[in-house]
């Protein structure tokens, strides 16, 4: 009863009361899974100027289990923009909306303001 007491005690301390001590600690499930991870959408404008959305997968014919699945860096992102710009050819305008976890929250690593592929 005693350890059960205690390791419920740290949970309510923190969450009910604001209470944070070394000896009563709360749980913290999954803290640091997807830290780093990269979340990105791809668009390619058409020649009319409207743009669609881009399916990196199927314009580089790669799995949708494979490696392009997860993006953990930005050097990753980087590589997959220039491997989707190729792809779509010179001249192409391919727009990239990209945010990155980070223990503050999501962090903007790339914006759609701009080509891509003009870099």
């Amino acid at each position: 009863m005693a350890i059960a007491a205690f390791m419920i005690a740290g949970p309510v301390a923190e969450q009910v009361f604001g209470v944070r001590t070394a000896l009563l600690r709360s749980w913290t499930m999954f803290s640091a899974i997807g830290l780093g991870v990269i979340d990105a959408a791809f668009e390619i404008r058409r020649p009319d100027g409207a743009l669609l959305p881009l399916d990196r997968f199927e314009m580089l014919g790669a799995s949708r289990s494979g490696g392009l699945k997860r993006i953990e860096s930005r050097d990753e992102l980087a590589s997959v923009i220039k491997r989707l710009c190729a792809a779509a050819g010179q001249g192409a305008d391919i727009r990239v909306r990209a945010r990155q976890a980070t223990r503050a929250g999501w962090q903007i690593v790339h914006s759609d303001a701009e080509n891509a592929c003009a870099d």
